[in-house]
């Protein structure tokens, strides 16, 4: 009888055990992302870096200062987000996510006109990011975040790659959606993402201007 129940009190253990998700993110690591990303968001407050913030500073600057061409490239943005929407309430989500998307670079393109350092200051804001998260990580176990910190670097070469073409659009494109991705590093891992690139593109999309 001992022996029976003894391995009935083993087949629970163990079917406890397979019923856990193997994938799931360790508390720990999650602690240190929650840190990394304080890191990132604190990197942003002192030296900007996001799509929001080059919005806000180009809004700034055109309540004061008159730029033609600025201005028609926020006026295409509209024309582009309201393509979207429509697309969006016909059904059509591949034509509104590219709406959506020449959108977005539409808005990049008149901060590159008011701001043409835009593409490297913010690509040196997000290297910044990445050392300082490194750092602080030192020799921890932290898997999900190194992967992650592994494809904003991808990001930060195709974006230089993009520039030293003439691409500078592209180049900030990219360079604001790895520090996107920096600025949500707890959501990405936590929930898992697979495609971090699409949902910081739709976070900044959906940026008011």
């Amino acid at each position: 009888m001992r022996k029976t129940m003894t391995a009935a009190a083993l087949a629970v253990l163990v079917a406890a055990a397979c019923s856990q998700e193997p994938t799931a993110v360790p508390a720990n690591e999650l602690v240190l992302a929650q840190d990394a990303q304080l890191i990132a968001q604190n990197v942003v407050a002192t030296s900007g870096g996001t799509h929001e913030w080059w919005l806000g500073r180009l809004l700034d600057t055109l309540r004061t200062t008159d730029d033609p061409e600025a201005r028609a490239f926020l006026e295409q943005a509209r024309a582009y987000r309201d393509s979207a929407h429509t697309a969006w309430m016909a059904g059509d989500t591949t034509a509104a996510r590219n709406f959506a998307r020449l959108s977005f670079r539409a808005v990049l393109s008149a901060v590159i006109e008011i701001f043409p350092n835009a593409p490297e200051r913010t690509g040196l804001v997000v290297d910044q990011a990445i050392v300082r998260i490194e750092r602080f990580l030192g020799g921890r176990d932290a898997p999900r975040i190194r992967a992650i910190l592994g494809h904003v670097k991808e990001l930060r070469a195709s974006a230089d790659a993009a520039f030293a073409a003439g691409d500078k659009v592209t180049a900030l494109a990219l360079n604001v959606r790895g520090m996107q991705i920096l600025h949500r590093l707890v959501e990405h891992i936590r929930d898992m993402r697979q495609d971090h690139d699409g949902v910081a593109d739709s976070e900044m999309q959906q940026a008011g201007f």
